[in-house]
């Protein structure tokens, strides 16, 4: 057999696309860059804590400190010449810590929590074409000394966008859409995001809590059965929905109500459970299991559910409540 032919067949057989054919180790430099006990963020303003030009991705980030009101610093990260980020995330919520709190997880390999306060870290691969620039802020602590800060950022010049194998299009691009204490009623249905473009759905990360403290219910189960909610997939315009849950917990690959308790790994995990006052918080990536979609996606829950298929009747007793999401994107 032709030695040429061999290596094309090869090449297709593969699925190697043509910019990863053509990205050869001598194309390839990282970059990395920290910041050591630094009291940047006590001006209050955005400060700027690196910027990178050129074609490439970062996969690292990592934040630490430990002062009071860490988890409301605000990461910034603006991809080529964006001049309003298309990622703004909290330090709590965009590392899945839940309100607030003290746990640190059971890390994974994208994402994870190692310190009471701070240890917040993901290695998602964030593309650029142009120029890729990261800040932070936080301004509670405006004008306070000793609020000291400490990161690490790192990535590599020219590397291509390739996720579970599989390479993605040169203008993949990594957009955040987020839900902020949103109050649902019961049973009603919200949206986490709702984009046009093609893209694969990388993470979700949900917070959600029950709104009604007074609330009586007939049967002690009622109280966490607004986790009945499937997550939802409307594609390209589609009003009949894709399921990609039997139940909230299910999503996060939990079970009868996350009866076990916290867990993570680099699936899903359950960084945040309170039985007691109905709250939970929990991630899910989709790297192995991937989800793609064509001509939009709009990615939706409820805070309950109903029987479907069964006149639509109400499953338990479920409350009013409260929920943030961080939705991970591709987009191309």
């Amino acid at each position: 057999m032709n030695n040429k032919f061999l290596i094309i067949l090869v090449i297709s057989m593969l699925n190697i696309t043509n910019s990863f054919s053509q990205t050869n180790t001598t194309d390839l430099e990282s970059f990395s860059t920290m910041g050591k006990q630094s009291e940047i963020l006590s001006s209050g303003n955005e400060e700027m804590l690196y910027v990178k030009e050129g074609k490439g991705q970062l996969h690292h980030m990592w934040f630490g400190g430990g002062f009071e009101g860490i988890e409301n610093t605000v990461i910034r990260i603006y991809v080529d010449e964006e001049t309003k980020p298309s990622i703004v995330m909290k330090m709590s919520e965009g590392f899945a810590n839940a309100y607030h709190s003290n746990n640190n997880f059971q890390s994974s390999s994208i994402i994870g929590k190692t310190g009471s306060k701070g240890g917040v870290y993901n290695t998602f691969k964030i593309p650029y074409g142009e120029k890729i620039k990261i800040t932070a802020q936080n301004k509670e602590i405006k004008g306070k000394s000793g609020q000291y800060f400490w990161w690490i950022l790192r990535g590599t010049s020219n590397m291509p966008l390739i996720i579970n194998g599989v390479s993605l299009p040169e203008n993949a691009r990594m957009k955040l859409h987020k839900v902020e204490d949103k109050l649902v009623n019961a049973y009603a249905e919200f949206d986490l995001c709702n984009t046009k473009k093609d893209g694969l759905l990388y993470m979700v990360y949900m917070q959600g809590e029950a709104a009604e403290p007074n609330k009586i219910y007939k049967e002690e189960w009622h109280k966490l059965s607004f986790l009945e909610a499937c997550m939802r997939a409307y594609i390209g315009g589609n009003k009949e929905a894709v399921f990609l849950s039997s139940g909230l917990e299910d999503y996060f690959l939990g079970t009868y109500y996350f009866e076990s308790g916290r867990f993570a790994n680099d699936l899903a995990g359950l960084t945040y459970f309170d039985k007691k006052n109905q709250k939970f918080a929990g991630y899910r990536i989709h790297e192995r299991d991937p989800f793609y979609f064509k001509n939009g996606l709009r990615l939706t829950c409820k805070s309950g559910e109903t029987w479907l298929g069964n006149n639509n009747k109400k499953l338990g007793d479920a409350p009013n409540c409260n929920f943030t999401t961080y939705t991970w994107i591709y987009e191309w």
